[in-house]
């Protein structure tokens, strides 16, 4: 492993290039700090099966978010002027090492990163699209053994086709986790592997279910009202909500919680069947709170 990390990084003029530590040990992915005579990086390896087109993407938004826009690490090219390798089995790229650490779940940094996430659906010139998938038909032939199938069928069936919506720069997965704050208080975005032009609806909804929902072990689960009103207060300011976007706000947060469900091996699926549920049922809960506080 180390010798074909060593070899992959001779790909970089990195003078005095050292592994430290290696991040996310239960991934398949290899994710390595590196010291060098001339500062820190993240090397990522991506394995082969991933096609190249995904990894373009990625290089492509973190030249984008992070050489351009300065909110996201920057990506540095190869000797010859690319930004990845194939190397052993991997796609390799190498980034710039952010100093500093993951905010907490807060009210603050939820505003905060409604603002970042209206900041990212503002920029026009960027053209290069998502990884994430935006069409719900391949969700139909999941879970025919389950016995909420019919109502989860009866929940796609409510989804429009994203594709045909709102398109924007999204991130797909926009949370304190994918965040790290500098010691100079600004937030930078990681973990831009999807990211790229897809539906605004799908990046803005991702975090009313899959992260406004909490739970213990035991499935007793609370919906953080005050985290979504925070977030929609970053995203919109002073605007009013129109309802029909309000609707179309909770279906994507329906299809991002569908799209992970499968993501957490076949003993998740009931519990994250539950917690769709669950915040579905606080859609209407959150309106009134925010047509009262008008």
């Amino acid at each position: 492993m180390k010798q074909q990390i060593e070899k992959a990084l001779k790909h970089w003029e990195l003078p005095g290039a050292e592994l430290l530590q290696r991040f996310r040990k239960d991934s398949p992915r290899l994710i390595f700090k590196v010291r060098a005579e001339n500062g820190f990086y993240i090397l990522k390896g991506i394995p082969e099966e991933k096609p190249e087109e995904v990894i373009r993407g990625n290089v492509e938004a973190h030249r984008f978010l992070g050489n351009k826009k300065g909110i996201a690490p920057r990506i540095f090219a190869t000797r010859d002027g690319s930004f990845y390798v194939k190397e052993n089995g991997f796609w390799f790229y190498l980034l710039e090492f952010i100093d500093g650490k993951t905010p907490e779940a807060a009210v603050e940094n939820e505003e905060f990163l409604g603002r970042l996430a209206r900041q990212c659906h503002s920029y026009t010139e960027y053209t290069y699209p998502t990884g994430l998938t935006e069409e719900k038909q391949e969700f139909y032939e999941w879970f025919r053994e389950k016995a909420f199938k019919s109502e989860f069928n009866r929940i796609l069936d409510g989804l429009p086709d994203f594709r045909k919506l709102d398109r924007c720069f999204i991130h797909t997965d926009l949370g304190p986790h994918n965040v790290i704050i500098t010691p100079a208080g600004q937030m930078v975005l990681i973990d831009l592997d999807d990211a790229g032009i897809g539906s605004r609806y799908l990046d803005l909804g991702y975090p009313f279910i899959c992260q406004f929902v909490e739970h213990d072990d035991k499935m007793n689960m609370r919906y953080r009202f005050d985290y979504a009103k925070a977030f929609l207060k970053g995203y919109y300011v002073d605007e009013k909500i129109p309802r029909p976007e309000y609707e179309l706000l909770w279906q994507g947060a329906a299809y991002m919680q569908i799209f992970y469900m499968q993501c957490y091996g076949a003993d998740a699926v009931d519990s994250l069947w539950r917690i769709l549920k669950f915040g579905l049922e606080q859609k209407e809960a959150l309106w009134e709170m925010l047509e009262r506080e008008r």
